[in-house]
């Protein structure tokens, strides 16, 4: 059964656009830098280590007469010898690691296990940094929410369009699941609260669904990377800490790249475009 509603369709107007208009609208200079910690290409690896004020950095501009030719990664003090330079340990600028103020701060999200900081750049001159560090800025956290309900929207679409009739999905789920689903639309659509059965459902719900119906062409790698999607979205709806360890932020570019894919899976499979 299906609720006519009053409300628009939430993917009217298109997800594309809207994604677009993310990527233009939230930069990269939201989460970067700019009151830049800096130390010079003659000074030491040990006395940079050692300098209080460059302790919470893990990327440190390197200055020489007063412009900035590189960057010295906290890593290399595992280097036995600290009493060399940061300039002949230093990675060099090149254009790998410059990016412009006003990038797409979903683009350098998707990327940053790649490359893990850049320097931002403003007409000419660099400004800031941004890092694997600044993941966990507030402005981070509206652009992973949008992109991750907009595959579970996308998912819900899917059941719809694919199976109109609610209980062959149903049927899929365990029957534990199924009940909480009925209950909860007998409740929810009494208050106006939803539109059809898909519209109750959790994420796992609707991966479970679309999974077992044939959505991904490689199920079992599609279940892994769903429950990725999954699991950042609980940690970013409900405030976590998501990118807390390098490794946990390198994972979240793997699962915003995840979520890409999903998007592009099931709008291409989808009999009425979004």
């Amino acid at each position: 059964m299906t609720v006519k509603p009053w409300a628009s369709f939430p993917l009217a107007g298109g997800v594309n656009q809207a994604l677009s208009a993310l990527e233009v609208g939230m930069h990269i200079a939201l989460i970067a830098t700019f009151d830049l910690k800096n130390c010079h290409i003659n000074e030491t690896v040990e006395s940079v280590l050692a300098n209080p004020e460059l302790e919470e950095f893990d990327y440190i501009p390197v200055n020489d007469r007063d412009n900035i030719i590189g960057v010295f990664h906290r890593q290399t003090s595992s280097l036995d010898r600290v009493e060399i330079s940061v300039g002949e340990v230093m990675q060099k600028i090149d254009e790998s690691i410059i990016i412009s103020a006003n990038a797409s701060l979903l683009s350098f999200i998707e990327d940053a296990d790649n490359q893990p900081f850049r320097f931002i750049l403003h007409g000419k001159r660099i400004v800031g940094i941004v890092t694997l560090s600044d993941l966990q800025k507030f402005a981070v956290r509206p652009v992973l929410f949008a992109l991750i309900t907009c595959v579970e929207l996308l998912l819900a679409e899917w059941l719809r369009q694919k199976y109109p009739d609610e209980n062959e999905w149903l049927a899929t789920l365990s029957e534990s699941r199924s009940t909480i689903i009925e209950q909860r639309w007998i409740a929810w659509k009494n208050d106006n609260m939803a539109m059809d059965k898909a519209s109750v459902t959790e994420f796992c719900d609707k991966r479970d669904a679309a999974l077992n119906l044939g959505a991904f062409p490689n199920k079992t790698a599609a279940r892994k990377k769903l429950k990725e999607v999954e699991s950042l979205r609980h940690a970013v709806t409900h405030s976590g800490d998501y990118a807390l360890t390098p490794e946990n932020a390198r994972n979240l570019a793997r699962t915003v790249r995840y979520a890409r894919e999903a998007i592009a899976i099931l709008q291409d499979s989808l009999q009425v475009k979004i």
